[in-house]
């Protein structure tokens, strides 16, 4: 586990000094596909609004988002699959919007009705987004961390959560390098059928 943990971290180092040759411009550049399916109910309109805004937050750093469509999560072999809580009980991990499994590699529960009650209407699905952004990153970079700023902090400030209704949260420069990694481990693994 030790060595593991040093590997992990010098080759998140060595990111970082590659990330921080690359001109801002090429960050964006799409280099790295992703398949998600997020299983919906009745909330349509709100969570395919933060799917685009999931999309554009993982484009600024060059991650493609395709959302498959909702039925069809086996037969897309999609790379994650997101279910959704409708009626959560209080005592399910207490105080969070979500869930993921890292070290599964697939899914994800978003506690859609805690997302829902947290904010008002309208910004729901900007806190969405950022709850999905945030487990989707979690299952790419395959580990259970947090950053100390922006979209991947492990709990949101109320100043957090006013600034991304105006900007989203940014991904740390960690952050980038170890999704890039997650991804490329992923691509060299064989994908089994989401179920």
């Amino acid at each position: 586990m030790k060595t593991t943990s040093i590997l992990v971290m010098a080759a998140a180092t060595h990111g970082c000094a590659w990330s921080q040759s690359i001109h801002p411009a090429e960050r964006g550049a799409t280099s790295s596909a992703v398949t998600i399916c997020m299983k919906l109910g009745v909330d349509g309109p709100p969570l395919t609004r933060a799917e685009q805004l999931a999309s554009k937050m993982f484009a600024e750093i060059g991650v493609a988002i395709e959302w498959s469509q909702r039925g069809d999560c086996y037969l897309r072999m999609a790379e994650i699959v997101i279910t959704l809580s409708y009626e959560t009980p209080a005592t399910e991990y207490p105080g969070t919007y979500a869930f993921a499994k890292p070290y599964e590699g697939t899914h994800i529960v978003v506690f859609w009705d805690r997302v829902k009650h947290k904010v008002p209407p309208p910004r729901a699905p900007i806190l969405m987004a950022h709850v999905l952004v945030h487990e989707i990153t979690h299952i790419l970079q395959g580990i259970h961390r947090h950053s100390e700023t922006g979209v991947m902090k492990a709990a949101w400030s109320n100043d957090d959560l006013f600034r991304m209704g105006k900007k989203p949260l940014e991904f740390t420069e960690e952050d980038v390098v170890l999704i890039h990694l997650g991804i490329a481990a992923r691509s060299l693994a064989p994908l089994s059928p989401a179920k």
